[in-house]
């Protein structure tokens, strides 16, 4: 009877051993994986909000850990970068504010919700319009495939003789991606944006066009190229009425 009650408890040992450690792997797991979520959440996130004058705006959220803490950047466009306060991240509950100032006004936004690998849903609440307002927040993972502005020197005109006087004329293009989609416009600070056409991307290789007018005259500009990381490389094709011109194109993402 002794010798049962030995071999009996030894198996509750064993047993109650066994469920320890299983739970101690549990616990592990859920350790390494609010690691994880730490680190997974760092990165650019972008969004689309509508200004009263009905313009849209592509606001810009960059998240970093410095020490185990949540830091970052939030602009609604160059030039405005400010710093992220009071940043609260609980496995894919997200929440951060944002303080400027206008006409020595404290102005206090507030970004909060939950992210996934590629999106934030949530809400913002600010009182930039004087009261406390509130809007829907979809923000989506950045610079995933050809998404952002790039930037390049058109070579046709880097020659002397041409209209840039040999120092090029440069393009920028704000691009986004739907599947195999691309879309976007050119940004400039001299003339409304013009949309690109006919873009798409397949295995990394991008194509898109750009058509220009000058008076009577016609100008579509072909692009294709390889993209790595924040680089495009390949050619470009100026078609017009009277001829066709082929260069390389080399271009940079930088927003």
């Amino acid at each position: 009877m002794i010798e049962k009650r030995f071999v009996k408890s030894g198996i509750k040992i064993l047993v109650v051993a066994h469920a320890m450690m299983v739970a101690a792997g549990h616990i592990g797991r859920a350790a390494d994986q609010g690691r994880q979520t730490a680190a997974e959440v760092v990165g650019t996130w972008r969004w689309n909000f509508v200004m009263p004058d009905g313009s849209t705006n592509r606001p810009k959220l960059i998240l970093t850990l410095e020490n185990g803490q949540l830091i970052g950047t939030n602009s609604y466009r160059p030039g405005t970068e400010a710093p992220i306060t009071n940043a609260v991240l609980k496995g894919e509950e997200l929440r951060f504010q944002v303080v400027r100032k206008r006409d020595d006004e404290e102005i206090v936004t507030t970004y909060s919700g939950k992210w996934s690998t590629n999106a934030i849903k949530g809400k913002i609440e600010s009182n930039w319009a004087g009261t406390k307002q509130i809007f829907d927040w979809e923000a989506q993972r950045a610079n995933i495939g050809i998404e952002g502005v790039w930037r390049w020197t058109n070579s046709f005109f880097a020659r002397p003789g041409g209209r840039g006087g040999g120092r090029g004329f440069e393009t920028r293009v704000e691009l986004e991606q739907n599947g195999e989609k691309v879309t976007g416009k050119t940004v400039s600070r001299f003339g409304p944006p013009t949309p690109i056409l006919n873009g798409s991307i397949t295995n990394g290789v991008v194509s898109f066009e750009i058509e220009r007018a000058f008076g009577d005259a016609k100008f579509v500009t072909k692009y294709r190229g390889q993209q790595t990381g924040n680089t495009i490389k390949g050619t470009m094709e100026l078609e017009t009425s009277d001829y066709v011109r082929e260069g390389e194109w080399e271009a940079k993402r930088v927003d």
